[in-house]
């Protein structure tokens, strides 16, 4: 069995089948799903950056390799977050199917895949213009920038703020909180793919 199948066997095996296990009922909440649903833009960073890195390729070669990463990568996260919805009900089954609603899965696909496409095109920006070893260098770094915003941002709350934001941060909100994300990226990634289609590769 190749490298890469054992490696998506794994992703799909602990996020998608032993996380759900353990977290049952708590896996269904709308804030753990949406970061889920962030996912997939873990995934196409490295990918991108390989794919989208050598020598010159036309416009509408370069759009298709952007567009074929992103939709392997967000497929990925949406096998993944199906796996664990197939967990949580085999798991707690009560005569119907568990989910955290339908409009909010909705959503959460729709900003998940342009999140997806918008990641691949930064990444395929960076790899154009200098290499595949800058591009994710440069996204370790955001990624992490990112962790230690998150983390600092969780311990200078405080418990009033956190507790006030869990109370009202509901399906509701996230959901139409997907969908204006989901819109205004499709906007910006497709100009992305229009400059993107004309830079020229380096290598």
């Amino acid at each position: 069995m190749s490298r890469p199948v054992i490696t998506v066997l794994a992703i799909v095996a602990v996020f998608g089948v032993l996380l759900p296990w353990f977290k049952r009922y708590d896996f269904l909440d709308p804030v753990l799903l949406a970061a889920y649903f962030c996912l997939p833009l873990v995934l196409v960073a490295p990918m991108a950056a390989d794919a989208l890195a050598g020598s010159a390729e036309t416009g509408f070669g370069t759009v298709r390799s952007v567009l074929l990463v992103a939709l392997y990568g967000w497929g990925l996260g949406i096998v993944v977050i199906g796996a664990g919805l197939a967990t949580v009900n085999a798991v707690a089954w009560h005569g119907h199917l568990l989910t955290p609603g339908y409009p909010y899965l909705g959503a959460g696909a729709l900003s998940s895949a342009m999140s997806a496409l918008a990641a691949v095109i930064v990444t395929g920006a960076l790899a154009h213009r200098f290499s595949a070893k800058v591009a994710k260098t440069a996204l370790r770094l955001a990624f992490l920038a990112a962790l230690v915003a998150i983390v600092l941002l969780v311990r200078t709350a405080s418990p009033e703020t956190t507790t006030a934001f869990w109370r009202h941060t509901t399906s509701t909100e996230l959901t139409r909180l997907g969908y204006w994300i989901g819109a205004l990226l499709a906007v910006a990634d497709g100009a992305g793919l229009w400059a993107l289609s004309r830079m020229r590769r380096v290598g």
